[in-house]
C-alpha cells in the first residue's frame, strides 16, 4: 500500500492505541480517522543509547529533511512538512539498529526520545542445518538453515544474528520501539494495537550483507507472555512486521498460544510483535493554568483499566505551546487518565468512564498551589 493511500485511511491513531467495539463496527470505524491537511512543525529531540547516554552525529530524517544529532545527541529540524495528525522521523548511526518515531505533531516544538540498540552479534552458525537461536527473556527463533542474500541468492556461509527483545513491561518501550503503536489489517483497515512482546532481529553473511530466510521456508519465534498479561492474553493474537518506510505495522498471521508462551512463524526478519488489536477513539487535552494560560511540556499517560494490571498503556506524549495534545485511545472502555509536570510529578489523575464516542475531551486545570510549589511547569 503505498503512503498517499495510507493518508486517506485511519492516522488519527498516534498514541499508543487501544479499544472494543463489536465486529460489525470495527472497520466503518477505523475509516472516521484521517491524517488530516498538509502542515508544517517543528521538532526537536534526543537520541541515546541502551544505556541512556547521548548518540552524537546519528542522522535525523523526516521526509525530504536530514540533520545530525551534536554532542548532546540533541536536535532540530524546523518548518517540517507533514500532516496535521501524522509525522514520521528515522534516527541512523553506523553500529546501531535504526530507529524511528512516528507521532501526532501540534503547535509549537515536539519533542521526543529515540533509544538506538546496539548492532551486537548475539550468535553465529552455518546455514544449511536447522538452529535454535536462544535470546533474552527465554525467547526462542528457530530457524530451518535455508537463508538468502538480498537479491535471493541461496546462501551457504555462516549466519550472524543480530537481535533484540522487547517485552511489554521494559521500561524503555516506548522509546525503543519503532514508529508508534499503529497497524495495518490484512483488509486495510487501521487499528491501535496492546503489545503482547516484539523482537527485532537482523540477519548478516560473513561480509556483513544482509541475509533473509530463503523463500519458501519460515522461522518460529517463541515468545513467553509477561505474567501480568496471561489473564488478557487472547488465544491467538495477530503477528504483526514493521514497515519502514510508512511508519506502520503491518499485520502478518498470527501466534498461538500455548500455556504461557506464543508461537508465530514468520518468512522475513525485520521487527515482529505479537499485538491484540483494537478500533479507537481521539482523546483531545487541554492544560491550562487556573488564569486560564496554557500549559506546555505536561506528559500525559492512559491505562487501560480492562487490559494488563498495572501498566502505563500508552505514553501519549506533552503537551505543546498550546497546552493541548491528541492522541488515539481505547473506545468504549474505562480508561485511568495521569498528567505530570516537567519534573514528573503527578498533577491530575482521574478515571474516564467507558464511552462510544468517538472524539473525547479532556482539560486539566492546575491549581495555583500546583504552580507555586512546582514554579517550572509552565515553560
Amino acid at each position: 500500500m503505498k503512503i498517499n493511500k495510507l493518508f486517506i485511511l485511519a492516522f488519527a491513531l498516534v498514541g499508543i492505541l487501544f479499544s472494543s467495539c463489536d465486529s460489525r463496527d470495527e472497520k466503518e470505524l477505523s475509516y472516521e480517522f484521517n491524517f488530516g491537511n498538509a502542515v508544517t512543525r517543528n521538532f526537536k529531540g534526543k537520541i541515546v543509547d541502551d544505556n541512556h547516554n547521548p548518540v552524537a552525529n546519528a542522522t535525523i530524517k523526516m521526509g525530504s529533511l536530514t540533520t545530525l544529532t551534536d554532542s548532546n545527541g540533541e536536535f532540530t529540524l524546523a518548518n517540517v512538512p507533514v500532516l496535521e495528525r501524522f509525522a514520521y522521523l528515522t534516527a541512523e548511526k553506523a553500529g546501531f539498529m535504526k530507529g524511528s518515531r512516528a507521532t501526532m505533531p501540534h503547535d509549537g516544538e515536539n519533542d521526543m526520545v529515540i533509544m538506538l540498540l546496539p548492532e551486537n552479534v548475539v550468535d553465529t552458525f552455518a546455514a544449511g542445518t536447522p538452529k535454535n537461536v536462544m535470546l533474552p527473556n527465554n525467547v526462542k527463533v528457530a530457524f530451518d538453515g535455508a537463508f538468502m542474500t538480498e537479491n535471493g541468492a541461496a546462501y551457504t556461509g555462516n549466519v550472524n544474528v543480530v537481535a533484540h527483545v522487547l517485552t511489554s513491561t521494559d521500561p524503555d518501550v516506548f522509546i525503543k520501539m519503532p514508529g508508534n503503536l499503529i497497524g495495518e489489517r490484512t483488509d486495510g483497515s487501521i487499528s491501535g494495537m496492546e503489545t503482547y512482546g516484539m523482537i527485532n532481529l537482523e540477519l548478516k553473511g560473513d561480509n556483513n550483507e544482509k541475509l533473509q530466510i530463503a523463500t519458501g521456508h519460515k522461522a518460529e519465534i517463541v515468545f513467553p507472555i509477561a505474567e501480568n498479561q496471561l489473564d488478557t492474553a487472547p488465544a491467538t493474537i495477530p503477528l504483526w512486521s514493521f514497515d519502514e518506510n510508512t511508519g506502520l505495522w503491518k499485520e502478518e498471521g498470527f501466534s498461538r498460544k500455548v500455556g504461557n508462551k506464543y508461537y508465530g512463524e514468520v518468512a522475513h526478519f525485520t521487527w515482529w510483535n505479537n499485538d491484540d488489536a483494537y478500533v479507537v477513539a481521539t482523546l483531545y487535552v487541554t492544560v491550562k493554568n487556573s488564569d486560564e494560560t496554557p500549559v506546555n511540556g505536561v506528559r500525559v499517560t492512559i491505562t487501560r483499566q480492562a487490559g494488563s494490571t498495572g501498566d502505563v498503556l500508552m505514553d501519549l506524549g506533552t503537551t505543546g505551546a498550546n497546552g493541548t495534545l491528541s492522541a488515539g485511545v481505547p473506545r468504549n472502555e474505562v480508561l485511568i487518565f495521569r498528567a505530570y509536570n516537567a519534573q514528573g510529578i503527578l498533577i491530575n489523575q482521574q478515571v474516564l468512564p467507558a464511552s462510544p464516542d468517538l472524539q473525547r475531551y479532556v482539560t486539566v486545570i492546575i491549581p495555583t498551589i500546583d504552580r507555586l510549589a512546582n514554579p517550572n511547569i509552565r515553560k
